[in-house]
């Protein structure tokens, strides 16, 4: 990354109605928000409630501790990360009931806000009604309350 894009990044195009989507080039950065249609779901390996998506933070004791909108739908693709069950169950084994967890779950049906890069659309056919207008790979997001 270059320093001019270190100091200045860029800003996302504010994506208002999914359908604008197909305004946006390819790569373009734009951010949008709507709400989660599972296409998977985790399980909390502590409370076992079904997420799409976990952030989990875990520390012993003694330490000091990180889209559907209307009738349209955007494909949202995240970076998988680690197994999270297991990574509780390593830390549990190493720190037992010393060990404190927080955990934030984007839920099924949960509003959440996208910033991400359009990746291009799949090939169709004009017979066809394709199920997502853009496909969106996510640099980071959040559940908004």
């Amino acid at each position: 990354m270059s320093l001019w894009h270190r100091l200045w990044p860029k800003r996302p195009r504010q994506i208002g109605r999914l359908p604008e989507l197909l305004g946006t080039s390819r790569d373009e950065l734009v951010a949008l928000a709507g709400r989660v249609e599972p296409l998977d779901t985790l399980h909390d390996p502590v409370s076992g409630e079904p997420a799409v998506a976990i952030e989990y933070l875990a520390a012993p004791q003694s330490s000091v501790v990180g889209v559907a909108g209307a009738s349209h739908r955007a494909l949202v693709r995240v970076a998988r990360g680690s197994d999270v069950a297991a990574v509780h169950r390593d830390l549990t084994a190493r720190f037992g009931v010393g060990l404190h967890t927080e955990r934030r779950l984007v839920r099924p049906g949960d509003l959440i806000r996208v910033v991400g890069r359009r990746l291009g659309a799949p090939p169709t056919s004009p017979m066809r009604d394709e199920p997502y207008l853009a496909t969106i790979l996510a640099d980071r997001f959040w559940a908004e309350p």
